[in-house]
């Protein structure tokens, strides 16, 4: 397997130059290090430049994590694709297990997840429940509709398809693309086996968590609308998940609270508007010409 390894990465060259060392201890050496950078200062560039020449650094865009794993994916030639975050570590046998799951399934179009080890335990993929919390185990279940960002091998050639929604500053990218990949006709295939580490940093937490709570109500509106075909549940999901935020928001911060579960809709509203417009400008794109407007050599 060809695999490029992307790492997106901000303001944290310590947990990067860790990150690196796990790839060099690889059973199964990578093809290609793509390091996409954020970082509003220098340090991770010189890191790179002096430690490791033989990673491909490029700047990242600096507006939020999809278009950071974007960034790197236009760097990447690899023909399979594994994300890692700084401060995730690739295990020394994952891609010997990614290997075996590999030529253990027959299909074209299939992406590969794996679980991660923290230092709380071990993740494992689970699917959305209706409120798009990721809390429902699969269990014996061969549908998987949900990855381990962290620890999945995507085909390259998802990426001609599709790319990581570049309005996620933070949160749900990972639920996002394998809905989009899953609504195009990719099987999701979950390797126990294949386990990298995760020791989450508390570096770009203050940047990053504020947008993780509009990320869910955007990447699931779009999963019920586009995945699933699903136009009325997703606005019964909206009006759902309206009303929950504002009791958590009440509940925990009081009265004052009102005020951040509107703020957070509103910005989770913006991009499901954005993204609606999108769609529709789109679809009249693709939309056939009439008859009319047809070349002559085109007409019946």
């Amino acid at each position: 397997m060809n695999v490029s390894v992307c790492i997106p990465t901000r303001n944290r060259p310590e947990d990067l130059a860790e990150c690196l060392e796990s790839i060099a201890a690889s059973s199964v050496p990578v093809a290609e290090i793509v390091v996409s950078d954020d970082s509003t200062d220098d340090r991770t560039r010189e890191l790179v430049a002096a430690r490791y020449p033989h990673v491909k650094y490029v700047f990242g865009p600096r507006r939020g994590l999809g278009p950071n794993r974007n960034s790197a994916i236009s760097a990447a030639s690899g023909d399979w694709l594994l994300f890692l975050d700084d401060d995730a570590r690739l295990g020394a046998d994952f891609l010997t297990e990614m290997m075996k799951a590999r030529y253990a399934n027959a299909g074209r179009k299939l992406i590969f997840t794996g679980i991660e080890k923290q230092p709380k335990g071990l993740v494992f993929p689970n699917d959305q429940d209706f409120l798009g919390f990721q809390k429902r185990p699969y269990g014996d279940s061969k549908m998987v509709n949900t990855v381990v960002i962290n620890a999945t091998l995507f085909p390259a050639s998802l990426f001609k398809e599709m790319l990581f929604d570049a309005r996620l500053i933070y949160g749900y990218d990972e639920v996002d693309i394998a809905s989009g990949a899953r609504g195009i006709g990719y099987r999701i295939v979950l390797a126990p086996s294949a386990i990298n580490l995760h020791f989450p940093s508390p570096v770009n937490r203050d940047y990053y968590s504020p947008h993780t709570e509009a990320a869910r109500i955007y990447v699931t509106f779009k999963r019920y609308a586009a995945a699933e075909g699903r136009p009325v549940k997703a606005l019964l999901f909206l009006a759902a998940s309206f009303i929950h935020s504002l009791a958590h928001h009440v509940r925990r911060f009081g009265l004052s609270g009102i005020a951040g579960a509107f703020k957070m809709h509103r910005t989770a509203m913006k991009n499901i508007v954005l993204w609606l417009d999108e769609s529709s400008r789109r679809g009249r794109a693709q939309s056939p010409a009439p008859v009319s407007a047809q070349p002559q050599s085109l007409r019946k």
